[in-house]
């Protein structure tokens, strides 16, 4: 008999050891920029299980830091959030086996995969709203006005940007490129060897006191930055990235997405599918309600939200054509401006598909 009761113990313990194990659920590490181009993200952890009748949603755990991903009345995955100053950082996260999901820079990505790291692009998520800034006592307005304050400078003019694959960096020298203007990131570089000298910030937090201290006369950044510039009188908008040169081409141009370590895509595909779902709830409510996604990126990111809503932005996971023709011309640019070095050199974006992008849970234009 205690032979019996033995064996049942055993029995029973391993069964619910086993059942306990088989609901497990991964833990995923997700990271974010502070810019408003991540709001669908920001959104989802904001308002949390108010959107619990959307059939996906996040259950907070601990305070900006710890979520549980829910599909239905069902946890697919913990996701322990973390803060990244820019695409680069995240790229090396990745590269470090340090992080398994972002929402972040397309360039950044293109240029980790072109050094070997194993990231997939899931799907797009927001376009637009990038802009160029200046010192309050730089006078210059529009493109005409910067071309001409740069042609009129006796040393190449300064203009910052937060990450060196960073959208605002990659648009704004492809766009130079275009206008014939010379860039260089040589500190020591004369008018007769640039026009425009390109300084690394290390971070959006460093764009507004960097032109404070008179270290920058111009930057490129992100929102909400250029809104946050001009709300304090701390600068001005000189214009908005899609205004350069040559006319329309920056136009809904992408530059965040959704992006994963190939790894974790392959074992973890409905926590995946999961976070791309939310992101692609979360998108079209912040598309179709602006002034409360603005209002609840404001709760997020303590900052006010009629700043955040002058931000001209596109929010979207749809892969479509237009999208698409726009992301190629990303690795034409980087390649020409001598930034891809590794396996997507002088590559175009059509031939290297299946190395970028993992598009089945993302909606696909036909």
């Amino acid at each position: 008999m205690k032979k019996f009761l033995c064996f049942l113990l055993t029995f029973v313990f391993l069964s619910v050891s086993a059942a306990a194990f088989a609901a497990e659920v991964p833990t995923l590490r997700v990271s974010y920029g502070i810019t408003t181009h991540q709001e669908a993200f920001m959104v989802a952890m904001a308002l949390g299980e108010k959107f619990k009748d959307k059939g996906v949603y996040l259950k907070p755990v601990v305070e900006k830091e710890k979520f549980d991903l829910m599909s239905g009345n069902k946890k697919v995955a913990r996701l322990d959030v973390i803060v990244t100053k820019s695409g680069s950082e995240a790229t090396s996260l990745f590269a470090q086996n340090h992080l398994d999901l972002t929402t972040n820079s397309f360039p950044a990505m293109l240029s980790g995969i072109d050094r070997g790291t194993k990231i997939k692009v899931l799907a797009p998520l927001q376009s637009d709203a990038i802009a160029m800034v200046a010192r309050n006592d730089v006078n210059a307005k529009g493109w005409n006005g910067f071309k001409d304050y740069v042609k009129k400078s006796k040393k190449p003019v300064t203009v910052g940007y937060h990450s060196p694959t960073s959208a605002p960096k990659i648009v704004f020298e492809g766009a130079m490129d275009s206008a014939g203007l010379r860039i260089t990131g040589d500190a020591n570089a004369t008018k007769a060897d640039a026009d425009i000298l390109m300084i690394d910030l290390k971070g959006v937090a460093n764009v507004i006191p960097a032109m404070v201290a008179k270290q920058v006369e111009f930057a490129v950044v992100p929102a909400p930055t250029p809104e946050v510039v001009e709300s304090k009188n701390q600068g001005h908008i000189v214009l908005q990235m899609k205004e350069l040169p040559p006319a329309g081409r920056w136009k809904s141009f992408p530059c965040c997405c959704i992006a994963g370590r190939t790894e974790v895509i392959e074992k973890n595909p409905e926590a995946v599918k999961a976070f791309v779902s939310l992101l692609t709830m979360t998108s079209k409510w912040c598309q179709n309600n602006k002034h409360e996604a603005a209002a609840a990126a404001s709760d997020w990111l303590g900052i006010p939200a009629p700043v955040i809503e002058k931000a001209d932005m596109e929010f979207s996971t749809k892969v479509t054509k237009k999208w698409m023709k726009n992301a190629a011309l990303y690795p034409e640019m980087l390649s020409r401006l001598g930034q891809l070095t590794g396996q997507l050199k002088d590559k175009k974006l059509a031939d290297v598909k299946d190395l970028v992008f993992d598009f089945r849970f993302a909606e696909v234009e036909k």
